[in-house]
């Protein structure tokens, strides 16, 4: 589960391994759903803010 986004449990995704001491690139399959645009589309620094927010502060979300 995410904050910020629906239903993320059954998401698709392709796990792309990387060089020594990089992280994988989790790339999710491309649909309809936002944090798949997100990640496709790219987001603004305002929507960042947004998570970031929401992370930190989660009390103040609900």
């Amino acid at each position: 589960m995410l904050p910020l986004y629906p239903d993320t449990f059954l998401l698709k995704t392709h796990v792309h391994t990387r060089t020594l001491g990089l992280r994988p690139f989790v790339e999710l399959e491309p649909t309809d759903h936002p944090l798949a645009v997100e990640q496709r589309e790219a987001i603004t620094m305002d929507r960042v803010r947004e998570i970031a927010e929401a992370l930190l502060h989660p009390e103040e979300m609900q």
